[in-house]
């Protein structure tokens, strides 16, 4: 996959908060996240055994908080993305909106 300008468009969306991509060696590609080496470590731990569970029909983990920001795991290719949405975006209309952004993406 070639990382794309178009990719950082990812922050437009209408619920994201923060973003982290990470490459297939867990290395940060692109971010607008607090404190990126943390989110970095947890992304790419849960990305790696979700896949290893789910081989490849992993579409997304979702990571409910209790204060309503929930963390949301997207393979992409060998990369992963991580999002955490605003508190009052509901969760299943932003997955569907990620969803579709990659796949045009793509």
């Amino acid at each position: 996959m070639i990382f794309s300008e178009k990719f950082l468009q990812i922050s437009m969306i209408r619920g994201v908060d923060q973003y982290i991509f990470l490459d297939n060696g867990g290395n940060i590609a692109a971010h607008e996240i607090k404190d990126p080496q943390k989110a970095c470590e947890m992304v790419f731990a849960c990305g790696q055994n979700i896949r290893a569970v789910g081989k490849n029909s992993f579409k997304y983990a979702l990571f409910s908080r209790k204060n309503k920001k929930d963390i949301i795991i997207f393979p992409v290719g060998n990369y992963f993305l991580g999002v955490v949405k605003k508190k009052d975006t509901d969760t299943f209309v932003l997955v569907d909106t990620i969803l579709k952004f990659l796949h045009a993406l793509l």
